[in-house]
């Protein structure tokens, strides 16, 4: 509340996290875990991720590194031959784990 109220007093907004581009279950969430990392991901000309950088941690390494294996599965449509352009997402994670039978 007082970090909206001061940057409504200074003209600025409050940063919108990019939309998440993957969400991920895991059994158990660290308790270092914060929120969902955020990852610039850069693709190349057949859509497939090329990189993966965390631009914000989720507070644990173990989600970050996670969250950069995970994207690499992606594949974006590419249009005549061309890398779709770089973007920032979030990756979601969610504990909901199975339970035993």
């Amino acid at each position: 509340m007082i970090l909206a109220t001061l940057l409504a007093l200074a003209g600025q907004t409050a940063p919108v996290a990019p939309a998440p581009i993957m969400t991920i279950t895991v059994q158990k969430l660290p308790a270092s875990y914060t929120k969902a990392p955020v990852v610039h991901l850069d693709f190349d000309k057949q859509g497939a991720v090329s990189a993966c950088t965390v631009e914000q941690s989720s507070g644990s390494a173990g989600i970050d590194k996670v969250a950069c294996q995970q994207v690499q599965t992606l594949k974006l449509p590419a249009e005549s031959g061309k890398a779709p352009e770089s973007r920032s997402a979030s990756v979601d994670f969610v504990a909901g784990g199975a339970t035993a039978q």
